[in-house]
């Protein structure tokens, strides 16, 4: 008999059947963004990019503390290119063909306090991070431990074999070959500590073998609806006595259902590594953690000479809607790489459809990001 191709969730669907629940659970996501930068207008083909994605996500626990999960995404253009786009979220190679990966399989297991993921996964740290803004985010090959033996205290120790990017999240299909261009596993280490009544302190160190180090500190405290937080960060290559550091302030208050916040940044004029996400490979475009990231237009706030001052605020406006608008301002010196971004964007649900609209206004030296932007989300989740 022949056997047709099956994915491997509709295969671990099926084993499900005979090993007891599981559940299936995904979105369906349709994202389109218009710009007149550079000599592009709004609404024009030349300056739009559209994709559509599904993701299906696996999870059973298959004994007691030891839980499988899988998940595979697909993202395809719609014919979208015909008429109202000229590019897409994710890289397709070049062809525009639909394109589908696994971008999760992983065993996580739980241990007295002690919990182990080993396999695919998505990681949030502030060096080696799945950036969420992309239509599919980033993952990583990698085997993470948390344990939380120690009072208030979590220790993270995590091997990070290869990560993949926007650029090439979807090269012939499932291609992980990534890792700060170098063909070498990484490793990260934590301490998050909360002894201190209402105090969060984080520090991270990371290294990459014949690539380069690097630190993160940082602490957030928060009381009678204040919130303050500080971080300061740093990298250094192994290969040359080059380094480079970061630190930011942040000050947030919650007063009459809007939550604003203020944040200060100040990037050093040394050092060829930005204080950015490393995992993605792309200095320039790649997020930071810092606070004062911009909503839409990445990688400047982590760059060199950069000092920057980040706005903004967000109000419920019921039970489903919410406005945001952040300001972030970035002085380069003389680099010339400055940006002004405002943005306000709006979070609504529509019946089961999460839709989201932004609207971003950036003057900036580079003329790819000058001009404004409209962006649509729409979102819709599931579960099987």
């Amino acid at each position: 008999m022949k056997l047709t191709k099956l994915s491997l969730i509709t295969v671990l669907a099926l084993t499900s059947a005979m090993a007891g629940d599981a559940k299936i659970s995904g979105d369906a996501k349709l994202f389109y963004s218009t710009t007149d930068a550079g000599n592009a207008d709004l609404f024009n083909k030349g300056g739009a990019i559209g994709d559509a994605a599904v993701s299906l996500d696996y999870s059973r626990e298959v004994v007691d503390g030891i839980t499988l999960n899988a998940g595979v995404t697909g993202v395809t253009t719609l014919g979208l290119e015909h008429e109202l786009v000229g590019g897409t979220w994710v890289n397709h190679n070049g062809t525009l063909k639909d394109k589908k990966w696994i971008d999760t399989a992983n065993i996580t297991a739980n241990v007295a306090k002690t919990t182990l993921v080993i396999g695919r996964q998505m990681l949030d740290t502030p060096f080696f991070t799945s950036e969420t803004w992309n239509i599919a985010p980033n993952t990583f090959d990698a085997a993470v431990a948390v344990n939380q033996d120690l009072p208030d205290t979590t220790l993270v120790a995590a091997w990070v074999g290869r990560s993949n990017s926007d650029a090439d999240l979807t090269v012939n299909g499932t291609e992980f070959n990534k890792f700060t261009g170098a063909s070498k596993p990484a490793y990260a280490f934590a301490l998050v500590n909360k002894s201190i009544k209402d105090v969060t302190a984080q520090l991270w160190y990371y290294n990459i073998p014949s690539v380069a180090n690097a630190y993160w500190v940082q602490a957030d405290t928060a009381f009678s609806g204040l919130t303050l937080g500080l971080q300061y960060a740093g990298a250094e290559l192994k290969s040359a006595d080059d380094s480079s550091n970061a630190y930011a302030v942040k000050l947030g208050y919650n007063i009459a259902g809007v939550d604003a916040f203020a944040a200060y940044s100040k990037r050093n004029d040394e050092g060829a590594i930005d204080i950015s996400n490393i995992a993605t490979g792309h200095n320039g475009t790649s997020q930071s953690s810092l606070y004062t990231e911009a909503w839409w237009n990445y990688g400047i706030v982590g760059s060199n000479d950069a000092a920057a001052i980040s706005l903004g605020g967000s109000y419920d406006l019921s039970k489903t809607t919410k406005l945001t608008l952040q300001h972030t301002n970035v002085d380069t010196g003389a680099n010339n790489n400055d940006l002004a971004e405002t943005t306000l964007v709006v979070d609504t649900k529509v019946g089961p459809v999460d839709a989201s609209l932004a609207l971003i206004n950036a003057s900036a030296d580079d003329v790819n990001r000058d001009g404004n932007t409209i962006q649509a989300y729409l979102t819709v989740p599931f579960s099987l």
